[in-house]
């Protein structure tokens, strides 16, 4: 009968994710590994997923991983040791890295607030506003 599909889908879609939603940071990766921009119209996919999982390999200086792990920035390796000596077994905490960026992310957008009746109606009386 039909084939069986197992998992989520072929790895190699995420270089495509990366391609469409994170160009810049994909595009600074491969030029600095590869020594030329990324052109998925002169290489085949098959060729370019092994080596973007390459450069995904190391996350601690690759721009698309950190895209796609949420980070909101790329730190430095200063940072880095800064943060891992502060840590204490009484007190872990998370790298700002590691924190979503409130100003890209779509699940720090703020909620509604309930409306105040009384103050809507006494601003409305001040600008003369009616109430339809």
């Amino acid at each position: 009968m039909g084939q069986s599909h197992r998992g989520p889908g072929p790895k190699s879609l995420i270089l495509l994710d990366l391609c469409l939603n994170h160009p810049a940071a994909i595009q600074y990766d491969w030029i600095r590994a590869w020594g030329h921009p990324l052109d998925l119209t002169r290489q085949p996919l098959y060729d370019a997923w092994p080596m973007c999982r390459e450069i995904l390999k190391n996350h601690d200086t690759s721009h698309a991983y950190a895209a796609l792990a949420g980070n909101s920035y790329l730190p430095g390796q200063t940072e880095q040791l800064i943060h891992a000596l502060n840590q204490t077994r009484q007190r872990r905490t998370t790298p700002a890295w590691r924190k979503p960026d409130p100003l890209t992310s779509r699940e720090h957008t703020a909620t509604a607030q309930p409306h105040n009746e009384t103050l809507r109606v006494k601003l409305r009386e001040r600008l003369g506003i009616s109430g339809t």
